[in-house]
């Protein structure tokens, strides 16, 4: 009796180590993040390549992403909604497909599907470990200085409604004089 009572106990405490290891995964925001964002040159799925130093002056959402990823898929139409309302202020959203075994055509298909406005690049593992993506969807808010202000790894409501605080507080800020790029 009491043997059994004690493989219980243990049972039920590794399954609750497991379940709130699994849970927290791709789940939670991200407190660290460097404080310069890394520079890029991507290419968009139209081959047009997309310089991340070209945006200085815009507050720029970075998306990593992967079609296949369940929460990425969840957090799309957020994302286009943030593009929507917030463009007109100085923001950019861009999508990073880590995507590896789809063709351009596959890719540029799923977006067409999902209605992205919002331009998409292909992530290169150089971009990828410069960022330190380690989970997906890992979210990126850069303010018009080029400075990494947030990183947020996983999707839910809460992020949601967190990234959509964070985006108004960012193009609410003035930017800092002679610093805006116009492209």
């Amino acid at each position: 009796m009491k043997r059994s009572i004690v493989q219980c106990l243990i049972l039920f405490a590794v399954s609750l180590s497991m379940f709130s290891i699994f849970y927290g995964c791709a789940k939670e925001k991200e407190e660290t993040a460097p404080a310069e964002a890394p520079d890029f040159t991507l290419k968009t799925l139209e081959g047009d390549e997309m310089a991340l130093s070209k945006l200085r002056g815009t507050v720029v959402l970075l998306d990593f992403w992967a079609t296949w990823c369940a929460p990425c898929r969840e957090s799309i139409p957020h994302l286009i909604q943030l593009h929507k309302t917030y463009q007109e202020k100085g923001f950019k959203v861009i999508g990073i497909s880590i995507d590896k075994e789809k063709d351009g055509d596959a890719l540029r298909h799923y977006v067409k599907s999902m209605d992205i406005p919002y331009p998409v690049v292909l992530a290169s593992d150089e971009v990828t470990r410069q960022y330190g993506v380690s989970g997906i969807p890992a979210t990126f808010l850069i303010d018009r200085e080029g400075k990494i202000r947030e990183k947020v790894v996983g999707f839910n409501d809460t992020i949601a409604k967190h990234l959509t605080a964070k985006v108004s507080e960012l193009t609410g800020e003035k930017p800092q004089q002679g610093k805006i790029n116009s492209n």
